[in-house]
């Protein structure tokens, strides 16, 4: 896989890559500067002592300045995403914009569009049902009434996949499935009103200011339920069925659901609004293979790569992650049948850019206990000149607290970076800023892989400690942190 990974790296791109290595030797520890606690005080006797890498790494000096268990590889949670972010830019380009497409077959007669319609993805994982209204408009803007052939959809651009980490609880929206055509997150918004006796549920594709409800997807309530949601996919008849115990709802309320099937969510929702427009259509079908010699009828893009990027980060979109994961090694004419083929890939590219051997990323969100990094190389990554040209741009700016709060803030000091958390599992890494220059890189990962395997099914949504350990992770990075950035001030 390196091998071919190299293989579509250009020869200008390697050797002006290999000339910004120089991994080991310049990553020598040196003295702590105005830091007023090492780490070995902070981290010793409170059992995070071997559960945790940490490392600063000076930008003016080049030199590593504060490190401890440098070299231990953790998983990295949501960090993750800044890596994806910044490979996802150089493969594909900072400016890219993912493409929607409608097509036909046919010709428009009067009021009537005699021919098929075709939906084809261009994996943008921002399409929302307000843009779907777009397609709508263009339709009607060309007096479309009605469409007498059939209505095709083409998710080709991504492989299907039903979910990003198949350990999760089903209900759990932050791990949907995803394809070449994508929706509102590929989430559901499932609502529950009390009335007379019982409980009205319903689903809906909710945009930020629009909706439309699904045929594909169903929830049901039940009295007796063992849990409190059961999920069913009838993938021949592309049905996703949800059951829900009306036990555990109160009078009324709403949450996310996370959809499996992307792609017929997305045309379920394009056919509800085209009838509630009055243009006639018949179901969605999902073709077989790509179409071609086919007639443009409206093209919606998305905004640039970096933009989706830095809202993704923000929002820490595990999805958004993933496709732009995927969709950078298949822009390398890569195959991905499984997601941590793609893992393997951005683990490739991340090694060969840090100068690392050893770093895993199973997937692109970091939704996964497999990924291993030390902090030693997480720096490395960061303070390459590339990162340094997109990262800190996109990151958000994250909170110190404690008692030198207010002099690291006089002495404009700030904490740009990206945080991650899972159960048992905590990291934060980034920049330290100095009147908006960064000055320092850093990042801090904490793990206890014993208690996270040790979690049982039925224990996935609150394992007993969770809670506690990370307060305890959030409360040594926050230490850390602080005694890193008054040596700035």
């Amino acid at each position: 896989m390196a091998v071919k990974f190299l293989e579509k790296v250009s020869r200008r791109k390697l050797l002006k890559q290999a000339a910004i290595l120089v991994p080991s030797a310049l990553f020598v520890s040196q003295a702590l500067g105005n830091s007023q606690i090492s780490l070995n005080n902070i981290l010793t006797k409170s059992g995070f002592e071997n559960r945790t890498t940490a490392t600063l790494y000076d930008l003016e000096t080049n030199k590593i300045i504060d490190s401890y268990n440098e070299e231990l590889q953790l998983p990295l949670a949501s960090v993750a995403k800044a890596v994806t972010a910044v490979y996802g830019m150089e493969a594909i380009g900072q400016n890219y914009t993912f493409g929607t497409e409608l097509f036909t077959d046919g010709l428009i007669k009067k009021d009537i569009l005699e021919g098929n319609i075709y939906l084809v993805g261009g994996a943008d994982p921002s399409l929302t049902t307000d843009d779907l209204n777009l397609f709508v408009k263009a339709l009607k803007s060309r007096g479309i009434r009605s469409i007498s052939g059939d209505f095709f959809y083409d998710d080709f651009a991504l492989p299907e996949f039903l979910f990003i980490d198949p350990s999760q609880l089903p209900e759990e929206s932050f791990n949907p499935g995803f394809s070449g055509l994508n929706l509102n997150n590929n989430k559901v918004l499932f609502s529950w009103r009390k009335g007379s006796g019982t409980h009205k549920l319903s689903l809906e594709a909710r945009g930020p200011n629009s909706k439309a409800f699904v045929e594909s997807i169903t929830i049901v309530g039940k009295a007796q339920a063992r849990v409190v949601f059961e999920y069913i996919l009838e993938k021949t008849e592309r049905i996703e069925r949800w059951y829900v115990s009306r036990k555990v709802l109160g009078k009324s309320g709403v949450r996310w659901l996370p959809v499996r099937l992307s792609s017929t969510y997305t045309c379920a929702a394009l056919k509800y609004l085209l009838l509630q427009n009055g243009i006639k259509v018949g179901a969605p079908k999902r073709l077989k293979k790509p179409k071609n010699n086919l007639i443009l009828l409206y093209r919606h893009k998305s905004r640039k790569l970096i933009e989706l990027s830095k809202k993704m980060l923000d929002r820490s979109t595990n999805v958004t992650a993933e496709i732009i994961g995927l969709y950078a090694a298949n822009f390398w004419e890569l195959d991905t049948p499984i997601i941590s083929t793609s893992g393997k890939i951005m683990t490739n590219w991340f090694n060969f850019v840090t100068g690392s051997v050893d770093s895993k990323f199973d997937n692109h969100s970091g939704l996964s206990v497999n990924s291993r990094v030390s902090s030693s190389a997480f720096v490395r990554f960061l303070s390459r000149p590339e990162t340094r040209e997109i990262l800190p741009s996109i990151l958000k700016t994250r909170k110190i607290y404690g008692s030198a709060k207010q002099r690291i803030k006089s002495a404009n000091i700030e904490i740009i970076a990206k945080t991650g958390t899972m159960h048992f599992n905590r990291g934060l890494a980034g920049y330290i800023t100095k009147n908006g220059i960064p000055c320092a890189v850093f990042a801090i990962f904490s793990a206890d892989i014993d208690k996270k395997m040790e979690i049982k099914d039925h224990q996935l949504f609150n394992p007993p400690g969770s809670k506690i350990w990370l307060s305890q992770a959030k409360s040594i990075e926050n230490t850390i942190l602080s005694n890193w950035a008054q040596g700035y001030t």
